[in-house]
């Protein structure tokens, strides 16, 4: 069987940047003006999952409208920004290099918000790729397969045409459902 490989779609936090940590503590500082507090084992099996999501899930039997939920997450993006340095993988900067020198469309398909990528990471890096899908333009987050899809999409391939790049289980069903 041979396989027509034409893109690349890569998550961003976990697999590209060692950033799961920095999310965590965010989500635990947020919810923590609130009284709600989580430990590791609360969030990382949602990694993956779209911000709204998440904040939904933590804040569940506490009867939180959306405005709430909204200024919940622009709160843990906040602390986010402001507490969280980039770190790549080993290799990741020269792998991404590489693969843009062979004119591989690559995709960034991150449940993280555009604002939230754009203030942490830097633009020569970003701008390696030819499409960034961040959770503010899909609807359904990761295991759903929207993000996968809106990401092949914006490269104009069919999503078998890519492969994903993924680290959380969540991630790996968005893209198999997703057909990729």
């Amino acid at each position: 069987m041979t396989i027509a490989l034409k893109g690349i779609l890569f998550d961003f936090d976990g697999t590209l940047a060692d950033t799961m940590e920095g999310h965590y503590l965010a989500w635990q500082a947020a919810l923590g003006e609130y009284g709600i507090s989580i430990d590791a084992g609360d969030y990382y099996p949602l990694e993956g999952m779209g911000l709204h999501e998440i904040a939904r899930k933590f804040t569940k039997g506490h009867s939180w409208t959306e405005a709430a939920i909204d200024e919940l997450v622009l709160k843990k993006k906040k602390y986010f920004v402001n507490r969280q340095s980039i770190t790549f993988y080993p290799g990741v900067e020269s792998l991404v290099s590489e693969l843009k020198e062979r004119k591989v469309p690559m995709a960034i398909v991150t449940a993280g918000h555009l604002d939230q990528l754009r203030s942490s990471v830097p633009d020569d890096f970003l701008n390696r790729f030819d499409a960034l899908v961040t959770g503010d333009l899909f609807l359904r987050g990761k295991p759903d397969p929207e993000p996968y899809l809106r990401g092949a999409e914006r490269l104009g391939l069919a999503p078998g045409e890519c492969i994903a790049v993924e680290n959380a289980p969540l991630g790996v069903q968005s893209a198999r459902r997703a057909k990729i």
